[in-house]
């Protein structure tokens, strides 16, 4: 994103923009900030590990499967280093949150490679959403893997656009390693290497040499892994974030049907104002074909739907369903009309396909909360999916006033539940 001093008059109202967002973050910084509601909490709770960690390493990394936390070891580990030259917690957060500015940059890039025949000034606007991401806001003032796992795993996108545009072979292994260590930080970004590595398989053939190269590589950074999870038996990935889930109960892979609905209802939230402004296209919304197999999927899962409110997460719809009615209907009705939109969306192309069902794989835990999606989708639909975007109506100025206000709004809710208790 290097910038001449011409380039960077052209874009003064972007610069001064972006200064307003990034001013914003330390007032949030300061007023502490929680629009996921679970932010402070999870960063406390995290910080017991992290305590242990500094103050007996091997014996707190042995045991990590006792701690009151899912989250992978990686970044405590590392934020214990400051723990141990006693930092002062505030320093540590507000260090993270600069780092945590990495997010954007790494996003423009990616979309600078997807779109490079598109004005900067739509690419710079579609990365300022992620100011407005309550995932991103939180978790940055609160320092947690996911918002780390999702950096790396953005720059893994980055790498593999370089690849799909040169086809250079040293950037196949620059993103299985930068992909591997997003997965280490958040193990649910591990699934995706299947997608990058049919894509990579399609373009080198199954049985060949950089294929194999890349398998050994995969192998060899999944080994510390595997063998910390299995061998060691320190599988921190079965506790509960739940609340009220008895230990007892299944954690991983509970009811897959739950995990279908309630995604594919997450994902078109995000899709919405593309869908409503036109800017996302899609054709046989309606074919009779696609009205069949969204049925089908839709009652298969309605029919063996069970997640329970009270467990909390669910994703926004299925949230608002529960408190306006108590009930499911109108989760159930937006969930239709999601499949609908988004099986007529990604069909025809069998890539899309697979990479809407690791997203849903990406979350097996029983309880899928709608900040695992933020703004993890944003980026993967504006990256890695193929299909029809006009992304010059994006800088209509009737339509970016509208998707900013769109994705403003959901941060603004996301802060007022907090008080009003939802």
């Amino acid at each position: 994103m290097s910038l001449t001093f011409s380039s960077i008059n052209s874009y003064r109202k972007e610069t001064i923009f972006y200064l307003f967002l990034y001013v914003t973050l330390i007032i949030s910084f300061i007023f502490s900030e929680n629009s996921t509601g679970g932010a402070i909490k999870d960063y406390l709770n995290q910080k017991s590990a992290s305590q242990g960690f500094a103050d007996e390493f091997l014996k707190t990394f042995y045991e990590y499967d006792t701690f009151a936390t899912r989250h992978s070891p990686v970044l405590i580990i590392f934020l214990s280093l400051f723990e141990k030259i006693n930092v002062p917690d505030v320093f540590i957060r507000l260090t993270h949150l600069h780092l945590c500015l990495l997010l954007p940059f790494v996003f423009y890039k990616c979309l600078s490679i997807k779109f490079s025949g598109v004005d900067k000034k739509i690419l710079f606007f579609l990365v300022s959403l992620i100011f407005l991401s309550p995932t991103f806001r939180s978790l940055s003032i609160w320092p947690d893997s996911r918002l780390s796992g999702l950096i790396l795993f953005t720059l893994s996108i980055y790498y593999f656009l370089q690849f799909d545009e040169s086809k250079n072979f040293k950037f196949a292994i620059y993103n299985v390693f930068v992909l591997a260590f997003s997965a280490y930080l958040s193990p649910n970004f591990s699934v995706f290497s299947i997608f990058f590595l049919i894509n990579f398989i399609l373009y080198y053939g199954f049985f060949s040499r950089q294929i194999l190269y890349l398998v050994i590589i995969n192998l060899l950074l999944a080994f510390p892994a595997f063998y910390y999870i299995f061998i060691l038996d320190v599988n921190f990935l079965l506790k509960s974030a739940a609340i009220g889930i008895g230990g007892s109960e299944k954690i991983i892979f509970n009811n897959f049907f739950n995990d279908i609905l309630i995604t594919f209802s997450i994902v078109f939230f995000y899709l919405v104002p593309f869908i409503f402004l036109k800017i996302i296209k899609i054709n046989n919304v309606f074919d009779i074909k696609n009205i069949l197999i969204s049925l089908i999927i839709f009652l298969i899962c309605v029919l063996n739907f069970n997640y329970n409110y009270s467990y909390s997460g669910g994703g926004i719809f299925f949230k608002l369903s529960n408190y306006f009615f108590n009930n499911n209907y109108l989760f159930y009705f937006i969930s239709f009309f999601s499949i609908l939109m988004i099986c007529s969306l990604i069909s025809k192309k069998y890539l899309n396909i697979l990479l809407l069902v690791l997203i849903i794989l990406n979350n097996p835990q029983y309880t899928i909360y709608h900040k695992y999606f933020d703004p993890f989708i944003l980026i993967v639909f504006l990256t890695i999916f193929s299909f029809n975007l006009d992304l010059k109506k994006v800088y209509y100025k009737k339509n970016n006033l509208l998707i900013f206000a769109y994705f403003l709004f959901f941060l603004i809710i996301s802060n007022l539940k907090l008080i009003l208790l939802v």
